[in-house]
């Protein structure tokens, strides 16, 4: 599934960016660049890999967060045989587009939709291209994009009495800032450094942050005092926080 994903986005990425309706004012030069991003996307609309082509170079790195790189060649092969069907509509917004001589990068945040008979699977993105000019016209010589931390996860109902067990100060390692976990309005927060989030539920000891993809169990003695917690990152690797006030 993701590997089908990998390569939709490098075929048709911002290929609705002229649709944008928060689209910024850009310099001439910025638009230059702007127009072959537009008209590469729209020829991968209509499937004309060979205009597709005239607008990427022949070496140019394709990859995303999942470690997945891809070849040109590879993607003119698959793409160019995948239903129309399969062009979903993108939102493209906060991107930025600059331009330093003869190099250009645009940065931009999408979201991406996967229909899978009645599942829609949403995907936050952010996608970065760069480009060279090259005898007056601009190629695109690298193409990287991964999902932003955006969690789906739902809170449950649960006994917020034992909130008042976890407010305290926690220690991820000496030097870092503290995760400050306090109490407000009968709901759980958690103030690590500049950042804050209310910790949701998923049951009375474990929760998520709409932010991040992992999540955080606490952890009691024998006496039943909490002591600290585990953070769970998405990729399985655990961090053990320990409470220190």
């Amino acid at each position: 599934m993701r590997y089908i994903t990998c390569l939709l986005v490098a075929f048709w990425i911002a290929a609705s960016m002229t649709c944008a309706q928060d689209q910024p004012k850009f310099s001439p030069a910025q638009q230059e660049v702007l127009n072959v991003l537009n008209a590469r996307s729209e020829a991968a609309l209509r499937r004309d890999m060979a205009a597709w082509s005239r607008y990427v170079a022949d070496d140019c790195i394709f990859s995303d967060d999942d470690g997945v790189r891809m070849a040109k060649a590879q993607i003119i092969k698959d793409l160019g045989k995948l239903p129309l069907a399969y062009d979903n509509g993108v939102n493209p917004r906060d991107y930025v587009v600059h331009v330093y001589g003869n190099t250009a990068v645009i940065n931009l945040r999408y979201t991406e939709h996967e229909q899978f008979t009645d599942t829609d699977l949403i995907s936050e993105m952010r996608a970065t291209d760069t480009y060279v000019k090259q005898n007056g016209s601009w190629l695109l010589i690298a193409d990287q994009w991964g999902k932003l931390p955006v969690n789906f996860r739902k809170p449950v109902a649960v006994d917020t009495s034992v909130y008042k067990d976890y407010v305290g100060q926690y220690e991820w390692r000496p030097g870092d800032p503290l995760d400050i976990v306090s109490l407000k309005d009968g709901k759980l927060w958690s103030k690590f450094g500049e950042s804050e989030g209310e910790a949701l539920p998923l049951s009375s000891d474990t929760f998520f942050f709409k932010d991040a993809l992992g999540s955080e169990t606490f952890s009691r003695d024998p006496q039943g005092h909490v002591t600290g917690y585990t953070y769970h990152m998405a990729d399985g690797q655990e961090v053990h926080v320990k409470k220190i006030k």
